[in-house]
């Protein structure tokens, strides 16, 4: 306790204004000695403290440092063990969603390589397990379509179609669906043609309601009911029943002549011709040369006796189900049927398109009239505007054989036109009534109209297409 004793004797000295002895200014100094000592060591600790902090501080901004490069160069683990020991959170969850977005990229890549490949099935899985990853969804429904696109390729049309049929407004789905459609349709229509009734039913079911799928399936059901039940008014009793005209039989039916192709087949087109006259008995000798010609067109052909003014209906009829008879023997199913009608029998071969398309759902490629004349007048048997909209939905082409004068000044041709029908005079030169359809004959008119050979192009005949603003024959 000495040195507080001097400390305070030389407090009270220094109070009362005595100078301190030699002994206490000694004490004094070695005081301020120790006082120094002190202070230097407080201070080198202070920077020992302050300096290690600076290192500590250095030391983890270099780590951040090399975390971020690590970071900038994709190396996200190594980053995020980095920034995990640094206790930086944010940026250990950044490093996180990047490791997660590689994962996805990873995996959406290999769901592409399985697209590529052709596992459809596999990359949808694929790229539906990426949730909502990038075009990822997109993508799934891109493997639907590339599948339809491979079904459509494979004659498995009906599967493609209830695949696209799930993919709403995709690009090109609706496009593809049509193209199905139509493939589809052109199988059925194949089928039946050759007379496959079996595959053809089923081909039509798979198609649905499309075009004119429904009347040609019940068509097909009716001819294998008919095929099963027989006729009992056949055409084709054996080969001596008709006239064997080297290509073809000309055979005596109640109706008129038939004529049927020996080797009719798949590519067979068919015919009714009406002839002119109050439904008297007409001998056709005007059109059998053309049926004994050296080479007849591929057709079955029905040339009637009489054109049914009367019972027009009726006549169509009776008519058709000879003609579809004489196919039934034959093994033929009629398709691209053309109707002619000579004068008053123009009135039987326009109803007739309307009727045999109202009634079964043939469509009647083309109605060809011969010299009809005045006989556009007769307001009773001309089509009515129900008729005329049948024919066009059945998209019927009309082709008028006239002298002239016989145009949209005819009520009966403007209501067909003004109707949406496709309907054509065709000026002849001359000739006479007989002359018009012998021509059509010699100059390839009717030819043209089975499918056989270009539209005749010659001085004897003059086209003239009739719209709702055309003037024919008043003017051109």
């Amino acid at each position: 306790m000495r040195p507080l004793r001097y400390n305070v004797h030389v407090l009270k000295e220094e109070k009362e204004g005595v100078e301190p002895s030699a002994e206490v200014s000694n004490v004094t100094k070695t005081g301020k000695r120790i006082l120094a000592l002190v202070l230097v060591v407080l201070l080198i600790v202070l920077g020992a403290i302050i300096g290690r902090r600076l290192w500590q501080q250095r030391q983890r901004q270099a780590a951040q440092d090399r975390a971020e490069t690590l970071y900038s160069a994709g190396e996200f683990q190594a980053a995020r063990e980095i920034f995990a020991a640094l206790g930086e959170e944010q940026r250990v969850q950044d490093c996180d969603g990047e490791l997660r977005r590689l994962e996805r990229e990873q995996r959406y890549q290999a769901a592409e390589e399985l697209l590529q490949s052709g596992d459809f099935l596999g990359a949808k899985e694929a790229f539906l397990a990426l949730g909502d990853f990038g075009d990822a969804a997109g993508r799934a429904l891109e493997c639907d379509f590339r599948r339809a696109e491979s079904y459509s390729a494979s004659d498995r049309q009906a599967e493609a179609i209830s695949l696209l049929e799930t993919l709403g407004d995709y690009p090109g789905a609706r496009e593809l669906i049509t193209r199905c459609r139509d493939a589809l349709y052109d199988r059925a229509l194949e089928a039946t043609y050759a007379c496959r009734m079996d595959e053809a039913i089923r081909r039509w079911n798979e198609l649905g309601d499309y075009r004119d799928s429904e009347s040609l399936k019940k068509r097909c059901m009716d001819r294998i009911v008919a095929m099963a039940e027989g006729s009992d008014e056949p055409v084709r009793y054996s080969e001596y029943a008709g006239y064997d005209l080297g290509k073809g039989i000309l055979y005596y039916h109640r109706l008129g002549l038939i004529y049927v192709p020996k080797d009719a087949g798949s590519e067979t087109t068919c015919m009714i011709f009406y002839p002119g006259g109050y439904d008297e008995a007409l001998a056709n000798n005007y059109l059998t040369e053309y049926v004994y010609a050296p080479d007849p067109p591929n057709a079955i052909m029905l040339l009637c006796y009489a054109n049914g003014f009367g019972h027009v209906a009726d006549k169509v009829e009776d008519s058709w189900r000879a003609l579809e008879q004489a196919a039934l023997e034959n093994n033929v199913f009629l398709h691209d049927l053309v109707l002619c009608g000579a004068s008053m029998g123009a009135y039987t071969a326009c109803q007739g398109a309307a009727i045999l398309y109202e009634n079964y759902g043939v469509r009647t490629k083309m109605v060809m009239t011969f010299d009809a004349g005045m006989h556009w007048e007769v307001e009773s048997h001309v089509m009515t505007p129900t008729q005329c909209d049948s024919t066009a939905k059945a998209g019927t082409r009309f082709m008028l054989l006239e002298f002239g004068g016989v145009g949209m000044n005819k009520r009966a041709i403007e209501l067909m036109v003004v109707h949406g029908n496709d309907v054509t005079v065709v000026e002849c030169a001359g000739g006479g009534h007989y002359g018009i359809i012998t021509d059509a004959m010699e100059y390839g008119m009717i030819d043209w109209a089975l499918g056989r050979g270009a539209r005749p192009e010659n001085s004897n005949y003059t086209y003239y297409p009739l719209d709702k603003n055309s003037t024919y024959p008043y003017g051109v």
